[in-house]
């Protein structure tokens, strides 16, 4: 599924930015790989209920998660532990990544009946 390859694709790169946080950092670090991994673990948790109503709320979990990996990067750039080159790949990625995850909520809760 394509939503899925673009968060395990975010993953990869989160795990390249944790490399430049410092050790110090242990809870920026923590919680950058907390809400990344929470993502991708909402995604299969939820698909794999089976239940249409459960897949999209944990899909939502997942996009409320992807959010705040998006705030804490950019937090990451402000402390100037990475680029805007790296910064602007996660980024690319990021946005795409709730771009789908957003597309696959509503289409659906479409199917569902819902909005």
């Amino acid at each position: 599924m394509i939503v899925w390859q673009s968060i395990d694709q975010l993953d990869m790169i989160v795990q390249k930015i944790l490399e430049n946080i410092p050790v110090k950092e242990y809870k920026m670090r923590a919680q950058i790989d907390n809400a990344s991994d929470s993502i991708g673990a909402n995604f299969v948790e939820g698909y794999y209920s089976g239940f249409l109503p459960e897949y999209i709320k944990f899909l939502t979990y997942g996009r409320r998660s992807l959010g705040e990996l998006q705030e804490r990067v950019r937090r990451v750039l402000r402390k100037g532990y990475i680029s805007e080159k790296e910064y602007g790949l996660f980024d690319e990625r990021a946005s795409k990544s709730m771009y789908l995850l957003n597309r696959l909520i509503y289409s659906l809760r479409k199917k569902q009946g819902t909005k």
